[in-house]
């Protein structure tokens, strides 16, 4: 049930993370400056960081509505993100200090928390060790490795996050490996899954680069033992079914996924496809196998020797059994978004247009007074500035 962004396979603090080192990645939306600074006896270090926040209208707003009848127009923060790496020698570390929140269809925007994780404001903190080149493990809170959007909004090329990645988990405490043998690159983590302190959670990714310009990767999350309830979750909820809480599906999902980068000049296109699902377990209230499938085709077009460019994103969902994995239980549908961007130097502005239709309604309400339209479109302008 992820309310926050998540991942992030664009971390340094891997040395070697499967993405990066395999090639073909998908370049950001807003390019972001590298920094270097002088870290006295630590060495050189990366630094990094930025801030944004939008202005927001929705239509499907209404008193049996999805949304409630919240304001269907207003304005939001949406991340303020700075990150230290130590990218180089034996001993190297990442820390990434990022209040943020996301934005999706069929759900009132938020503004960003401080609130998610155990420790705050803190989205990630390691140590790594690199023995060689190609061998890396790391210690700390570190970066989950399900799907492919990032976690910081102006890597993506949409302001929406799309619902493969609401039911993704975010940085959790556990330890990780990375290891590159030609153009394959593999990643493992062992952690506690969704920041609940039950450490019974891998994840797994495995990226094979063709070649620069193409790049397939496999990724998927294996839940071990049992996540109770009224353990901790993100956004300081508990695992039980109360609100703020985190139902026991979520905790106790397994995952399988995988993305393909294809990048042909100025042009990217990463397809991806998402399966998660939760066993039957009487004993947290889990009385009826549940899951949820998602797809997409993310499109990212640079316009060259101009400031210009421009994001867009197809995808669809559909919930299977009692949970609510994204928007209504039983619920499907499709949604389509296009992002033009604008930078200058470090400062940047987006706009995003967006339509969900809804396949499905499910056990819930749609949009509108009623809560029977099927429809909501959404408008997004938000401006930043990066380092």
């Amino acid at each position: 049930m992820k309310r926050i962004s998540m991942r992030a396979l664009l971390c340094a603090g891997f040395g070697v993370v499967a993405m990066s080192a395999a090639g073909g990645v998908a370049q950001a939306q807003v390019s972001v400056p590298k920094m270097t600074i002088d870290g006295g006896p630590l060495g050189t270090l990366d630094l990094s960081g930025g801030i944004d926040g939008f202005f927001y209208g929705y239509s499907g707003a209404g008193t049996n509505s999805l949304f409630g009848n919240g304001k269907s127009v207003g304005a939001e923060p949406r991340v303020a993100d700075i990150k230290v790496v130590k990218p180089t020698g034996l001993v190297q570390f990442t820390i990434e200090v990022k209040p943020d929140d996301s934005v999706y269809f069929g759900i009132h925007p938020s503004p960003m928390t401080a609130t998610t994780f155990t420790l705050g404001p803190v989205y990630a903190a390691y140590v790594t060790l690199a023995p060689t080149p190609a061998l890396s493990i790391s210690v700390g809170q570190i970066y989950s490795l399900e799907g492919w959007e990032s976690s910081t909004d102006w890597n993506n090329a949409n302001l929406i996050d799309s619902s493969l990645y609401y039911v993704e988990n975010s940085s959790s405490r556990g330890v990780s490996a990375t290891y590159t043998v030609g153009k394959l690159s593999v990643s493992a983590n062992y952690g506690d899954g969704f920041d609940s302190g039950a450490f019974n959670v891998v994840q797994g990714l495995a990226t094979y680069a063709f070649d620069a310009n193409n790049a397939l990767s496999l990724y998927g999350t294996v839940n071990f033992g049992r996540t109770g309830p009224n353990t901790f979750a993100y956004g300081n909820g508990t695992t039980g079914t109360g609100y703020p809480g985190y139902n026991a599906a979520y905790v106790n999902s397994n995952m399988a996924g995988a993305y393909y980068d294809y990048t042909s000049g100025n042009l990217n296109i990463v397809p991806e496809v998402q399966y998660v699902y939760s066993k039957v377990d009487h004993k947290i209230g889990l009385d009826k196998f549940t899951s949820n499938f998602g797809a997409e085709i993310i499109a990212n077009y640079t316009f060259p020797k101009t400031p210009w460019s421009v994001g867009g994103m197809v995808n669809a969902f559909s919930n299977v059994g009692p949970q609510a994995w994204y928007l209504n239980a039983h619920s499907a549908g499709v949604a389509v978004g296009i992002t033009p961007t604008w930078q200058k130097g470090h400062f940047f502005v987006r706009g995003e247009a967006g339509l969900l239709h809804l396949t499905s309604i499910g056990s819930g309400y749609g949009f509108g007074s009623n809560g029977t339209s099927r429809n909501q479109v959404i408008g997004i302008l938000g401006a930043g500035f990066v380092f």
